[in-house]
Protein backbone atom coordinates (compact mmCIF):
# COMPACT_ATOMS: atom_id res chain seq x y z
CA UNK A 1 0.00 0.00 0.00
CA UNK A 2 1.84 3.44 -1.28
CA UNK A 3 0.27 6.79 0.13
CA UNK A 4 1.22 9.98 -1.48
CA UNK A 5 2.40 12.26 0.93
CA UNK A 6 2.40 15.45 -0.74
CA UNK A 7 -2.02 15.14 -0.77
CA UNK A 8 -4.04 14.15 2.56
CA UNK A 9 -4.64 10.30 2.29
CA UNK A 10 -8.20 9.30 1.83
CA UNK A 11 -10.18 7.62 4.93
CA UNK A 12 -10.14 4.54 3.21
CA UNK A 13 -6.44 4.33 2.43
CA UNK A 14 -5.30 5.34 6.18
CA UNK A 15 -7.56 2.50 7.16
CA UNK A 16 -6.36 -0.02 4.61
CA UNK A 17 -2.73 0.98 5.70
CA UNK A 18 -3.13 0.39 9.23
CA UNK A 19 -4.71 -2.52 9.24
CA UNK A 20 -1.50 -3.91 7.46
CA UNK A 21 -0.01 -2.92 10.84
CA UNK A 22 -1.12 -5.94 13.47
CA UNK A 23 0.65 -3.82 16.06
CA UNK A 24 1.00 -0.27 15.48
CA UNK A 25 -3.27 0.29 16.09
CA UNK A 26 -2.47 -1.20 20.39
CA UNK A 27 0.67 0.35 20.76
CA UNK A 28 1.04 3.03 23.15
CA UNK A 29 3.41 6.36 23.33
CA UNK A 30 5.39 4.69 25.70
CA UNK A 31 8.92 2.61 25.65
CA UNK A 32 9.69 0.81 28.82
CA UNK A 33 13.25 -0.12 29.24
CA UNK A 34 14.32 1.40 32.39
CA UNK A 35 10.67 1.31 34.28
CA UNK A 36 9.57 -1.69 36.59
CA UNK A 37 10.89 -4.94 34.12
CA UNK A 38 9.32 -7.69 36.22
CA UNK A 39 8.36 -10.67 34.38
CA UNK A 40 6.26 -13.45 34.79
CA UNK A 41 7.02 -16.71 32.62
CA UNK A 42 4.07 -19.63 32.95
CA UNK A 43 5.23 -22.81 31.37
CA UNK A 44 2.49 -25.18 30.74
CA UNK A 45 2.88 -29.13 30.78
CA UNK A 46 -0.29 -29.58 29.11
CA UNK A 47 -1.61 -32.73 29.62
CA UNK A 48 -1.95 -33.33 33.30
CA UNK A 49 1.94 -34.07 34.72
CA UNK A 50 2.14 -37.02 37.31
CA UNK A 51 3.15 -35.02 40.11
CA UNK A 52 3.47 -37.71 43.06
CA UNK A 53 6.45 -39.00 40.30
CA UNK A 54 7.58 -35.80 40.25
CA UNK A 55 7.91 -34.48 43.69
CA UNK A 56 8.40 -37.89 44.87
CA UNK A 57 7.20 -38.83 48.59
CA UNK A 58 9.83 -40.94 48.58
CA UNK A 59 9.93 -42.30 52.57
CA UNK A 60 6.44 -42.82 52.03
CA UNK A 61 5.37 -46.71 51.98
CA UNK A 62 1.59 -45.74 50.61
CA UNK A 63 3.15 -44.31 47.92
CA UNK A 64 5.46 -47.30 47.05
CA UNK A 65 2.84 -49.59 47.69
CA UNK A 66 0.25 -48.41 44.97
CA UNK A 67 2.99 -47.78 42.52
CA UNK A 68 5.04 -51.19 41.99
CA UNK A 69 6.37 -50.27 38.50
CA UNK A 70 6.28 -46.54 39.02
CA UNK A 71 8.01 -46.41 42.38
CA UNK A 72 11.23 -47.66 40.80
CA UNK A 73 12.37 -44.09 40.36
CA UNK A 74 13.41 -43.83 43.58
CA UNK A 75 16.52 -45.16 43.80
CA UNK A 76 18.07 -42.08 41.99
CA UNK A 77 15.93 -39.60 42.78
CA UNK A 78 17.36 -35.95 44.19
CA UNK A 79 16.38 -36.00 47.94
CA UNK A 80 15.44 -32.53 48.84
CA UNK A 81 17.57 -31.11 51.62
CA UNK A 82 17.36 -34.06 54.74
CA UNK A 83 12.97 -33.56 54.17
CA UNK A 84 10.92 -36.71 53.07
CA UNK A 85 10.52 -35.36 49.29
CA UNK A 86 12.84 -35.97 46.57
CA UNK A 87 12.69 -35.04 42.68
CA UNK A 88 12.23 -37.12 39.97
CA UNK A 89 15.97 -38.53 38.82
CA UNK A 90 15.48 -36.41 35.44
CA UNK A 91 15.22 -33.55 37.17
CA UNK A 92 19.17 -32.75 38.10
CA UNK A 93 19.49 -29.11 37.21
CA UNK A 94 16.19 -28.38 38.77
CA UNK A 95 17.76 -30.02 41.73
CA UNK A 96 20.33 -27.98 42.48
CA UNK A 97 18.26 -24.75 42.05
CA UNK A 98 16.40 -26.11 44.59
CA UNK A 99 19.59 -26.49 46.98
CA UNK A 100 19.96 -22.67 46.03
CA UNK A 101 17.25 -21.45 47.22
CA UNK A 102 16.03 -20.80 43.29
CA UNK A 103 13.26 -23.57 43.38
CA UNK A 104 10.07 -23.55 45.59
CA UNK A 105 7.75 -26.05 45.19
CA UNK A 106 4.33 -25.46 46.42
CA UNK A 107 1.84 -28.75 47.27
CA UNK A 108 -1.41 -30.31 46.74
CA UNK A 109 -2.40 -27.29 44.19
CA UNK A 110 -5.94 -27.63 42.50
CA UNK A 111 -9.05 -26.09 42.69
CA UNK A 112 -12.33 -27.71 43.95
CA UNK A 113 -14.65 -29.30 43.21
CA UNK A 114 -12.48 -31.29 40.98
CA UNK A 115 -12.78 -32.12 36.95
CA UNK A 116 -10.96 -34.71 35.20
CA UNK A 117 -11.42 -32.75 31.70
CA UNK A 118 -8.25 -31.89 30.32
CA UNK A 119 -10.34 -28.86 28.62
CA UNK A 120 -12.30 -27.95 31.01
CA UNK A 121 -9.55 -27.79 34.05
CA UNK A 122 -7.75 -26.38 32.02
CA UNK A 123 -10.03 -23.47 30.78
CA UNK A 124 -10.63 -22.91 34.59
CA UNK A 125 -7.00 -22.50 35.56
CA UNK A 126 -6.39 -19.98 32.12
CA UNK A 127 -9.36 -18.00 33.28
CA UNK A 128 -8.27 -18.64 37.22
CA UNK A 129 -12.24 -19.06 37.66
CA UNK A 130 -13.19 -22.51 39.84
CA UNK A 131 -16.72 -22.10 38.83
CA UNK A 132 -16.30 -22.00 35.41
CA UNK A 133 -18.52 -24.50 33.16
CA UNK A 134 -17.76 -23.32 29.64
CA UNK A 135 -15.87 -20.01 27.57
CA UNK A 136 -18.01 -18.02 26.25
CA UNK A 137 -17.58 -15.32 23.95
CA UNK A 138 -16.57 -13.04 26.88
CA UNK A 139 -14.43 -15.37 28.77
CA UNK A 140 -10.96 -14.08 29.45
CA UNK A 141 -7.71 -14.96 31.23
CA UNK A 142 -5.71 -14.65 34.36
CA UNK A 143 -3.27 -13.48 31.88
CA UNK A 144 -5.23 -11.57 29.96
CA UNK A 145 -6.54 -9.26 32.88
CA UNK A 146 -3.19 -8.69 33.93
CA UNK A 147 -1.82 -7.32 30.64
CA UNK A 148 -4.52 -4.82 30.60
CA UNK A 149 -3.74 -3.92 34.08
CA UNK A 150 0.26 -3.46 33.09
CA UNK A 151 -1.03 -1.77 28.82
CA UNK A 152 -2.98 0.99 31.47
CA UNK A 153 0.65 1.72 32.53
CA UNK A 154 2.12 2.05 29.19
CA UNK A 155 3.61 -1.73 28.50
CA UNK A 156 4.10 -1.80 24.66
CA UNK A 157 2.89 -5.21 24.06
CA UNK A 158 2.53 -6.27 27.78
CA UNK A 159 1.94 -10.30 26.87
CA UNK A 160 2.45 -12.98 24.61
CA UNK A 161 2.62 -16.52 23.47
CA UNK A 162 5.94 -17.81 22.68
CA UNK A 163 6.25 -20.23 20.30
CA UNK A 164 2.86 -20.90 19.65
CA UNK A 165 0.42 -20.28 16.51
CA UNK A 166 -2.18 -19.29 18.66
CA UNK A 167 -3.78 -17.17 21.62
CA UNK A 168 -4.48 -19.37 24.94
CA UNK A 169 -7.38 -18.67 26.93
CA UNK A 170 -4.95 -17.36 29.73
CA UNK A 171 -4.19 -14.56 27.28
CA UNK A 172 -7.60 -13.04 26.34
CA UNK A 173 -8.08 -9.89 27.39
CA UNK A 174 -11.46 -7.64 26.52
CA UNK A 175 -9.61 -4.70 25.43
CA UNK A 176 -6.37 -5.93 23.86
CA UNK A 177 -4.96 -8.72 21.55
CA UNK A 178 -1.80 -10.35 22.99
CA UNK A 179 0.32 -11.49 19.93
CA UNK A 180 1.56 -15.10 19.45
CA UNK A 181 5.21 -14.98 18.74
CA UNK A 182 7.20 -18.02 17.00
CA UNK A 183 10.03 -15.78 16.18
CA UNK A 184 11.93 -12.61 17.57
CA UNK A 185 11.10 -11.04 14.14
CA UNK A 186 7.37 -11.47 14.75
CA UNK A 187 8.41 -7.86 16.88
CA UNK A 188 8.68 -6.00 13.64
CA UNK A 189 5.64 -3.87 12.28
CA UNK A 190 5.55 -5.09 8.85
CA UNK A 191 3.05 -2.98 7.17
CA UNK A 192 2.32 -5.35 3.88
CA UNK A 193 2.20 -8.87 5.24
CA UNK A 194 2.30 -10.29 1.46
CA UNK A 195 5.88 -8.65 0.94
CA UNK A 196 8.41 -9.68 3.64
CA UNK A 197 10.37 -6.70 3.04
CA UNK A 198 11.45 -4.55 5.97
CA UNK A 199 12.52 -1.35 3.86
CA UNK A 200 8.98 -1.09 2.19
CA UNK A 201 7.09 -1.48 5.90
CA UNK A 202 9.38 1.46 7.89
CA UNK A 203 8.57 3.51 4.06
CA UNK A 204 4.97 2.81 4.69
CA UNK A 205 5.08 3.88 8.54
CA UNK A 206 7.04 7.04 7.60
CA UNK A 207 4.12 7.98 4.96
CA UNK A 208 1.37 7.84 7.32
CA UNK A 209 3.82 9.71 9.96
CA UNK A 210 4.10 12.58 7.94
CA UNK A 211 0.40 12.64 6.24
CA UNK A 212 -0.52 15.57 8.63
CA UNK A 213 -3.33 17.12 10.28
CA UNK A 214 -5.98 15.21 8.42
CA UNK A 215 -5.68 11.86 10.19
CA UNK A 216 -3.68 12.98 13.51
CA UNK A 217 -4.23 9.95 15.70
CA UNK A 218 -3.41 7.65 12.94
CA UNK A 219 -0.07 9.61 12.07
CA UNK A 220 1.13 9.63 16.08
CA UNK A 221 0.32 6.06 15.97
CA UNK A 222 2.86 5.36 13.08
CA UNK A 223 5.37 7.84 14.36
CA UNK A 224 5.45 5.56 17.75
CA UNK A 225 5.32 2.64 15.88
CA UNK A 226 8.32 3.33 13.91
CA UNK A 227 10.04 4.69 16.80
CA UNK A 228 9.64 1.40 19.29
CA UNK A 229 10.68 -0.73 15.73
CA UNK A 230 14.00 0.71 15.96
CA UNK A 231 14.60 0.75 19.74
CA UNK A 232 13.36 -3.25 19.19
CA UNK A 233 16.03 -3.83 16.42
CA UNK A 234 18.81 -2.44 18.44
CA UNK A 235 18.01 -4.14 21.77
CA UNK A 236 18.56 -7.76 19.44
CA UNK A 237 21.62 -6.23 17.71
CA UNK A 238 22.61 -6.32 21.53
CA UNK A 239 21.43 -9.52 22.71
CA UNK A 240 24.17 -12.43 22.52
CA UNK A 241 23.12 -16.01 24.15
CA UNK A 242 25.38 -17.36 26.88
CA UNK A 243 23.54 -20.57 28.03
CA UNK A 244 23.83 -23.55 26.38
CA UNK A 245 20.70 -24.70 24.68
CA UNK A 246 19.45 -28.35 24.13
CA UNK A 247 17.30 -29.18 20.79
CA UNK A 248 13.94 -29.40 20.63
CA UNK A 249 10.48 -27.22 20.64
CA UNK A 250 10.33 -26.25 24.09
CA UNK A 251 14.00 -25.45 24.32
CA UNK A 252 13.43 -23.09 21.37
CA UNK A 253 9.83 -21.58 22.89
CA UNK A 254 12.43 -20.57 26.27
CA UNK A 255 15.31 -19.59 24.55
CA UNK A 256 12.74 -17.24 22.33
CA UNK A 257 11.43 -16.11 25.73
CA UNK A 258 14.47 -15.47 27.22
CA UNK A 259 15.32 -13.25 24.48
CA UNK A 260 12.73 -11.07 25.39
CA UNK A 261 13.21 -10.80 28.71
CA UNK A 262 16.36 -9.75 28.27
CA UNK A 263 16.50 -7.65 25.36
CA UNK A 264 13.98 -5.23 27.12
CA UNK A 265 10.70 -5.00 25.32
CA UNK A 266 8.32 -4.50 27.99
CA UNK A 267 7.17 -7.71 27.39
CA UNK A 268 6.29 -8.38 31.44
CA UNK A 269 4.04 -11.72 30.76
CA UNK A 270 5.09 -14.51 28.93
CA UNK A 271 2.97 -17.85 28.17
CA UNK A 272 5.12 -21.17 26.48
CA UNK A 273 4.21 -24.59 26.37
CA UNK A 274 5.36 -28.07 26.64
CA UNK A 275 3.49 -31.00 25.87
CA UNK A 276 3.02 -35.10 26.08
CA UNK A 277 2.14 -35.67 29.48
CA UNK A 278 -0.99 -37.73 29.50
CA UNK A 279 0.70 -40.59 30.56
CA UNK A 280 -2.14 -43.17 30.70
CA UNK A 281 0.33 -46.33 30.01
CA UNK A 282 3.89 -47.72 30.05
CA UNK A 283 4.70 -44.19 31.42
CA UNK A 284 8.17 -44.62 33.01
CA UNK A 285 10.01 -44.12 30.36
CA UNK A 286 7.60 -41.60 28.43
CA UNK A 287 7.59 -38.97 32.21
CA UNK A 288 10.96 -39.48 32.36
CA UNK A 289 11.85 -38.28 28.54
CA UNK A 290 9.93 -35.65 29.47
CA UNK A 291 10.89 -34.69 32.44
CA UNK A 292 14.34 -34.56 30.89
CA UNK A 293 13.04 -32.00 28.02
CA UNK A 294 11.87 -30.27 30.82
CA UNK A 295 15.06 -30.09 32.88
CA UNK A 296 17.34 -29.17 30.38
CA UNK A 297 15.18 -26.61 28.35
CA UNK A 298 14.07 -24.92 31.58
CA UNK A 299 17.49 -25.46 33.08
CA UNK A 300 19.09 -23.13 29.92
CA UNK A 301 16.52 -20.58 30.19
CA UNK A 302 17.39 -20.00 34.08
CA UNK A 303 21.02 -20.42 33.35
CA UNK A 304 20.69 -17.96 30.17
CA UNK A 305 18.87 -15.58 32.65
CA UNK A 306 21.31 -15.55 35.32
CA UNK A 307 24.28 -15.04 33.31
CA UNK A 308 22.32 -12.19 31.58
CA UNK A 309 21.49 -10.54 34.79
CA UNK A 310 17.93 -11.22 34.38
CA UNK A 311 17.01 -13.79 36.94
CA UNK A 312 16.28 -11.18 40.09
CA UNK A 313 13.82 -9.62 38.19
CA UNK A 314 11.96 -12.84 36.77
CA UNK A 315 9.38 -15.41 38.37
CA UNK A 316 8.65 -18.65 36.29
CA UNK A 317 5.58 -20.81 36.84
CA UNK A 318 5.66 -24.14 35.98
CA UNK A 319 2.17 -26.36 36.37
CA UNK A 320 -0.23 -28.68 34.95
CA UNK A 321 -4.28 -28.78 34.22
CA UNK A 322 -4.42 -31.36 37.07
CA UNK A 323 -2.41 -34.39 38.71
CA UNK A 324 -2.57 -37.97 38.05
CA UNK A 325 -4.12 -40.82 40.23
CA UNK A 326 -2.57 -41.85 43.50
CA UNK A 327 -2.65 -45.74 42.08
CA UNK A 328 -1.18 -46.68 38.95
CA UNK A 329 -3.29 -48.60 36.55
CA UNK A 330 -3.15 -52.38 34.83
CA UNK A 331 -1.11 -50.44 32.07
CA UNK A 332 1.73 -49.30 34.31
CA UNK A 333 0.55 -45.90 33.89
CA UNK A 334 -1.76 -43.00 35.52
CA UNK A 335 -4.90 -41.93 34.76
CA UNK A 336 -6.83 -38.30 35.49
CA UNK A 337 -6.20 -36.73 39.19
CA UNK A 338 -6.46 -34.09 40.75
CA UNK A 339 -4.17 -31.85 43.14
CA UNK A 340 -0.27 -31.74 42.34
CA UNK A 341 2.91 -29.88 43.15
CA UNK A 342 3.87 -26.81 41.14
CA UNK A 343 6.92 -24.92 40.71
CA UNK A 344 8.16 -21.80 41.03
CA UNK A 345 11.90 -20.85 40.05
CA UNK A 346 13.01 -17.40 40.10
CA UNK A 347 16.39 -15.18 41.84
CA UNK A 348 16.52 -13.07 44.69
CA UNK A 349 12.87 -12.59 44.45
CA UNK A 350 11.87 -16.07 45.48
CA UNK A 351 12.26 -17.71 48.87
CA UNK A 352 12.42 -21.21 47.84
CA UNK A 353 12.06 -24.72 49.25
CA UNK A 354 8.71 -26.77 50.48
CA UNK A 355 5.34 -24.97 50.64
CA UNK A 356 1.78 -25.56 51.40
CA UNK A 357 0.42 -28.46 53.08
CA UNK A 358 2.22 -31.87 52.34
CA UNK A 359 -0.08 -34.67 50.38
CA UNK A 360 -1.71 -36.96 52.81
CA UNK A 361 -1.88 -40.56 51.11
CA UNK A 362 -3.69 -41.82 53.61
CA UNK A 363 -6.75 -39.26 53.30
CA UNK A 364 -7.75 -39.30 49.57
CA UNK A 365 -10.53 -37.61 47.77
CA UNK A 366 -11.76 -40.77 45.40
CA UNK A 367 -8.62 -41.87 44.78
CA UNK A 368 -7.24 -38.24 44.24
CA UNK A 369 -4.69 -36.19 46.25
CA UNK A 370 -6.72 -33.22 48.15
CA UNK A 371 -6.52 -29.69 47.16
CA UNK A 372 -4.81 -28.06 49.95
CA UNK A 373 -3.73 -24.87 48.09
CA UNK A 374 -6.32 -23.03 45.34
CA UNK A 375 -4.52 -22.65 42.43
CA UNK A 376 -5.50 -18.48 42.55
CA UNK A 377 -3.39 -18.12 46.30
CA UNK A 378 -0.71 -18.70 43.48
CA UNK A 379 -1.84 -16.87 40.74
CA UNK A 380 -2.40 -13.87 43.15
CA UNK A 381 1.16 -14.41 44.68
CA UNK A 382 2.58 -14.01 41.41
CA UNK A 383 0.31 -11.21 40.55
CA UNK A 384 1.98 -9.10 43.51
CA UNK A 385 5.48 -9.97 41.99
CA UNK A 386 4.33 -7.97 39.17
CA UNK A 387 3.07 -4.83 41.37
CA UNK A 388 -0.38 -5.70 40.37
CA UNK A 389 -3.31 -5.87 42.34
CA UNK A 390 -4.66 -9.93 42.88
CA UNK A 391 -7.96 -8.14 43.56
CA UNK A 392 -8.60 -6.09 40.13
CA UNK A 393 -7.10 -9.78 38.16
CA UNK A 394 -8.99 -12.30 40.04
CA UNK A 395 -11.98 -10.90 42.02
CA UNK A 396 -10.90 -11.36 45.51
CA UNK A 397 -7.60 -11.49 47.50
CA UNK A 398 -5.95 -14.74 48.89
CA UNK A 399 -2.91 -15.28 51.91
CA UNK A 400 0.15 -14.92 50.76
CA UNK A 401 1.70 -18.50 50.30
CA UNK A 402 5.12 -17.20 51.32
CA UNK A 403 7.07 -17.98 48.44
CA UNK A 404 8.17 -14.01 47.53
CA UNK A 405 10.89 -13.45 49.06
CA UNK A 406 11.96 -9.75 50.92
CA UNK A 407 11.78 -7.40 48.03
Amino acid sequence: MSIDPVRAPSRREFLAAAACAPFASALPLRWLPGADDRTLVVLELAGGNDGLNTVIPIEDARWARLRPTLSSVRGAAHRLGEGRFALHPALAALAKRFDRGQLAIVHGVGYTPKDRSHFLSRDIWHASDPALKRVGADTTGWLGRAAEELAARGAAIPGAAIGSLRVPLCLRARRLEVPALSRLEDYSLIVDPAADDPARSREALAELARAGSAHVDLARVAAAALDQSSQLERALARYRPRASWPEGPASRALQLAARVVVSGFGTRLLWVEQGGFDTHATQAPAHDALLRQLDASLGAFLDELELQGALDRTLVLVHSEFGRRVAENRSQGTDHGAAAPVFVCGGAALRGGLHGEAPDLETLDDGDLRCTTSFQAVHAELLRFLGVDPLRVLGSDFAPIGFLGAR
